[in-house]
């Protein structure tokens, strides 16, 4: 059967108009989140990827990350009074909540300046985000914006899940972990062990 050049724009246009669907609905499940809004599914511990592309860590994914050498900006999303209660071993801060709050340290700006002071480079860098835990919204949202509006590759962008509370739990009931604490926890949060 012979297509006309009717019915091949109308099949091109209806392909197109399918796409642009299927765009708009997977976008709005990609999206900056309110505190406790987390999708269910992407709490499952088997969940390891975000849907924009960024990979998820757990304790043990960062506990083997954590070690020294290894080329890692961390990046402490929660308020300043939890990052001096205690934080991952050399970590920054930069807050952030949501785009456009007016708590946020976290930009463009202030990573690549992290980045830069750390001596990273973005093209290469790895940045893992955390805060509170799980269902904390702050490193979510960070590692949604460093991908989406700030051009940093999915796999840069790390949401630290677990974040720091869960950390040091599990440095504070595991042996080994907590011989090799320095390596994991800043000072402050050495002294909480």
């Amino acid at each position: 059967m012979k297509k006309t050049t009717g019915q091949t724009i109308m099949i091109l246009s209806i392909s197109l108009f399918l796409a642009m669907l299927f765009i708009n609905v997977n976008h709005g499940l990609t999206q900056e989140v309110d505190k406790g809004k987390i999708p269910p599914d992407q709490l499952a511990a088997t969940f390891k990827t975000l849907p924009w592309g960024s990979p998820i860590w757990d304790v043990p994914e960062a506990v083997g990350h954590l070690a020294p050498g290894n080329k890692i900006l961390w990046v402490d999303t929660r308020p300043a009074s939890f990052f001096t209660q205690g934080t991952v071993k050399g970590a920054v801060l930069l807050v952030y909540d949501k785009k456009g709050a007016s708590t946020n340290t976290l930009t463009a700006e202030s990573l690549a300046k992290a980045l830069t002071d750390a001596g990273f480079s973005k093209d290469t860098a790895t940045i893992a985000f955390f805060c509170q835990g799980p269902e904390c919204h702050r490193s979510y949202n960070a590692s949604f914006i460093a991908v989406t509006e700030w051009g940093y590759k999915p796999e840069q962008a790390i949401w630290f899940r677990a974040g720091y509370p869960h950390l040091l739990q599990d440095v504070k009931k595991d042996p080994k972990l907590k011989r090799k604490a320095n390596h994991y926890l800043s000072e402050a949060g050495i002294r909480q062990l």
